[in-house]
């Protein structure tokens, strides 16, 4: 469950930033460039390199897959590992699952017992351009090249005083969201999303589990895949 949990732990951390402004905000025009065109695309599938860092000073552990997102209904990411773990979580079924190849098993919850912030991501992914991001231009070295990006608005995580540091980029070529870093007192996440394409069409078949017809179905409580109590 670890390469799973790797993923939808800072998903879960950056909902932190959909909370909603106090009073109505325009859109940031820096932040709609790089978003608006995913939120408001029927389809989108990226290549996900993600390097978590270890409290211990262990070297950093990356996970790396792909997602499938449609907006509004659902995701699905498919991890390299783990025998090609998945998760799904789609609105439309109200169905939250977990497929481990390595147990042939299947593990299912109610869309209710989804990460709440997950779930906000999925049904309100506009939400973010309406949030109190409080964007600044930082520029930071990825790969050895200067890359202009925006420091948003730390955030407190949950019920903790631990705050939440949020540094987004664009690619150079598109434009498009390309890499998210997020700092907390434990440890940090970066993201980079390769290849992001948006497509005009959503296919039931990208929200579909790879699991052979007949594989055994098993309860599971989503918040499991979360540390500490991040799930709320």
């Amino acid at each position: 469950m670890r390469h799973a949990r790797r993923f939808v732990a800072p998903l879960v951390a950056a909902g932190l930033l959909l909370a909603p402004a106090a009073g109505p905000r325009a859109e940031d025009p820096a932040i709609a460039r790089m978003v608006r065109p995913i939120i408001d695309a029927r389809s989108v599938t990226a290549r996900v390199l993600l390097d978590r860092s270890d409290p211990f000073g262990s070297p950093p552990a990356r996970s790396t897959g792909r997602p499938w997102s449609q907006p509004g209904r659902g995701l699905k990411v498919r991890f390299d590992r783990g025998g090609g773990e998945e998760i799904v979580a789609d609105r439309s079924r109200g169905a939250f699952f977990l497929y481990r190849p390595a147990e042939k098993t299947v593990y299912r919850a109610a869309w209710e017992r989804a990460p709440s912030r997950l779930r906000r991501i999925v049904e309100e992914p506009s939400r973010i351009l309406d949030a109190d991001l409080r964007a600044r231009p930082e520029r930071r070295t990825i790969g050895g090249a200067p890359r202009d990006g925006y420091r948003l608005r730390d955030t407190a995580l949950g019920d903790s005083t631990a705050k939440v540091s949020f540094w987004i980029a664009g690619d150079p070529r598109t434009g498009l969201l390309r890499w998210i870093a997020m700092a907390a007192p434990e440890d940090s996440v970066w993201i980079e999303l390769r290849g992001l394409a948006l497509g005009g069409a959503a296919r039931d078949r990208d929200l579909a589990l790879s699991a052979p017809r007949g594989t055994p179905v098993e309860p599971m409580d989503p918040r499991e895949m979360l540390r500490d109590g991040e799930g709320r």
